[in-house]
């Protein structure tokens, strides 16, 4: 190899190295849960209605927000709802808060501009959730986890949502929209947990909480 080739690849390598390190890296914990009540789900009836920048029109559906565990965090840059809402967060609260609880899944993050984003939790093998019923486990994942489409309102916590490691504790709180997007698309969100449906989410405060382990 070149001695020019060979050090743009330690370059990258490092690169590569120092993002892991500061933004992919889970956040560890010590056994207990962290985030012991779900997210609170409200009416928000003075909130009103208003335009970005880019065109994209929101209708508040609910204010949003408490204390969780980010599970997963996925960046999304293709397609006109990454454009709306680039950081897909897979959080967990109650005992799937406690790490001993959530390192026995891998959340498969999934998402394409033609098939939507979800979360698909897996089960690692060995564990003790790998031993329990198909449907109590499947309860237990709705009553403490949810995927939720963010949308920054300012670029500070874009920033922020973008980096946040596996296993970091977050405090937050923002807005449940509907969406009419230029081109006439609609991208609604969830009011409810506990389903199998995404909450699509204006963040306007967002606070990483620091715990020791991190």
């Amino acid at each position: 190899m070149q001695p020019l080739f060979l050090a743009i690849l330690l370059l990258a390598s490092v690169v590569g190295g120092v993002h892991w390190y500061t933004h992919e890296r889970e956040v560890r914990h010590p056994p207990g849960v962290l985030a012991a009540a779900e997210p609170v789900i409200v009416s928000a009836p003075d909130a009103q209605s208003w335009r970005d920048d880019h065109g994209f029109r929101y209708r508040p559906l609910g204010r949003f927000g408490g204390r969780v565990v980010v599970v997963a965090r996925t960046n999304y840059s293709i397609g006109e709802f990454a454009h709306l809402a680039p950081t897909d967060l897979a959080i967990a609260w109650g005992p799937l808060s406690d790490a001993r609880a959530y390192s026995q899944l891998e959340f498969d993050q999934r998402g394409s501009p033609l098939a939507g984003r979800f979360v698909f939790p897996q089960i690692r093998s060995g564990t003790e959730l790998a031993h329990r019923p198909f449907a109590e486990v499947q309860a237990y994942l709705l009553a403490n986890l949810t995927h939720v489409h963010t949308i920054a309102a300012n670029r500070e916590i874009a920033t922020r949502l973008a980096t946040i490691r596996p296993g970091q504790l977050v405090r937050f709180s923002g807005l449940l929209v509907d969406v009419t997007a230029p081109s006439g698309d609609r991208y609604t969100s969830s009011t409810a947990l506990h389903d199998y449906n995404c909450e699509l989410a204006w963040v306007d405060e967002l606070e990483l909480i620091q715990a020791s382990g991190q």
